[in-house]
């Protein structure tokens, strides 16, 4: 899970540095930067995928634009910073286990903008990339001091620039693996040495990079959602939910038993109906003879239908469950506003279910740890958050003081304080402050 996140010379974030709970949601008005939040770390979970081309293709606006806009120009280089827990096990894509030694570690990546003789921007490269333990007594994230956590700080950087700054430096630390480490040109670096990590023969890197990779941004199209599913689709919930029936088949076949045989397409049920009273049942259906699988929702006075006609409202709900009760879930998931289409009064009812799922790895269990980030401009959302869960997001503006130049950037506060005295206002806030900030921009629809 990300503990914490910096970035500077991407979209609106200036010298920015966050960090994360289990459960951490980014409260503030639309415009000011809670989805420029999520597609930065978007990014970075593609960077550790792809070149740096492709990973900007899924991001909105041109590549240049994506690098800081401020009076004086384009900034030229945009950088990132993560620090992550990771789980102290795992396997890899060909089922070679591994461990993590070192379960605290921080990755940095720099993005440099290249300009050809006359100014044009030419190419985007790496210019910095790192990754090494983090010490205990450097551990920022409180709530993990109570989880028994493997630090092994005192081993090397497992990526490092070189001495002459002309190579990325990978360092090999599996088993048995004391070879020269390997060296990556950054001449014309066009994507991170994290992405070319592809088997457990680099555990901690390996572990980072499918961390990274794999964090969720659940943006649900209900017409995708509503589809039957070939026997043979991706097994695990995408991003648009478009292979809903699949994912719920496959909980259903796991996880039921004799006495429990939907298993734990119950518990979802029953936490559908919690949020929306008229639930009673929800079903999987599998058409051998057509080799698909397809759902249905009962309502309240024996009416069944099928995922064809259901509300978006419901289907969103149902996506969102369907992750939050999987067994297997783990990583980060990102969800936007996860109050639509929920009635005010069930609300309290969702985020205590968000909460339950991100906060169950706490114990001394066996289990993947699991983190829901959300982003909402809801109050009673930010009324059922814990102080600690709330995140508040407004823009501010900057003065030069050599040009007067005005410059806007996102700034985001946790710390939660009762009153308004002995806090420091770029990085803490009280309630009161979050509600006006959130009652702003109601007046302003």
């Amino acid at each position: 899970m990300i503990t914490r996140f910096e970035i500077d010379g991407f979209k609106t974030f200036k010298d920015f540095a966050l960090d994360f709970e289990p459960l951490s949601a980014i409260v503030g008005p639309n415009a000011s930067g809670k989805s420029n939040l999520f597609d930065a770390v978007r990014f970075l979970s593609r960077l550790a995928q792809s070149d740096i081309g492709s990973a900007m293709t899924e991001l909105r606006g041109q590549p240049e634009e994506l690098f800081r806009q401020t009076s004086a120009g384009t900034s030229q280089i945009m950088k990132f910073a993560v620090e992550v827990y990771l789980d102290p096990k795992g396997k890899d894509a060909f089922g070679n286990s591994y461990e993590v030694k070192a379960q605290r570690l921080r990755y940095e990546l720099h993005l440099g903008l290249q300009r050809s003789s006359e100014g044009h921007a030419r190419s985007i490269v790496v210019v910095h990339e790192s990754c090494g333990p983090i010490k205990k007594s450097d551990d920022r994230a409180q709530y993990l001091r109570s989880k028994k956590i493997s630090y092994n700080a005192n081993v090397s950087p497992f990526i490092r620039l070189s001495e002459d700054r002309a190579a990325i430096e990978v360092r090999q630390d599996g088993r048995q693996k004391h070879g020269k480490p390997m060296k990556f040109s950054m001449a014309e670096a066009k994507r991170s040495a994290l992405s070319t990590i592809t088997t457990a023969e680099f555990p901690h890197l390996y572990a980072l990079r499918e961390y990274l990779g794999n964090i969720r941004f659940l943006e649900i199209n209900p017409q995708a959602a509503r589809r039957s599913n070939d026997i043979f689709a991706e097994r695990y919930l995408k991003s648009d939910a478009s292979n809903l029936s699949a994912v719920l088949a496959r909980l259903k076949e796991e996880t039921g038993t004799r006495d429990r045989p939907e298993g734990v397409l119950s518990d979802i049920s029953a936490d559908l109906s919690a949020l929306i009273p008229a639930v009673a049942t929800l079903k999987v259906q599998n058409d051998l003879s057509e080799k698909q699988y397809a759902f249905s929702v009962g309502f309240a006075g024996d009416l069944s239908f099928s995922s064809r006609v259901i509300s978006d409202g419901t289907l969103r709900l149902l996506a969102l469950l369907t992750v939050l009760n999987d067994p297997e879930r783990k990583g980060s998931l990102c969800f936007e506003e996860p109050e639509n289409g929920v009635h005010e009064g069930r609300i309290p009812m969702l985020v205590e279910l968000l909460r339950s799922a991100a906060n169950f790895w706490l114990d001394d269990s066996e289990m993947n740890s699991f983190q829901v980030i959300i982003n909402t401009h809801s109050p009673k959302v930010m009324h059922c958050l814990n102080d600690s869960e709330i995140i508040a997001a407004d823009m501010v503006v900057d003065i030069d003081t050599s040009t007067r130049s005005r410059e806007m950037r996102t700034r985001m506060r946790s710390g939660l304080t009762q009153t308004k005295d002995m806090f420091d206002p770029e990085r803490n806030l009280t309630r009161f402050e979050i509600d006006r900030l959130l009652q702003d921009s109601a007046a302003m629809v």
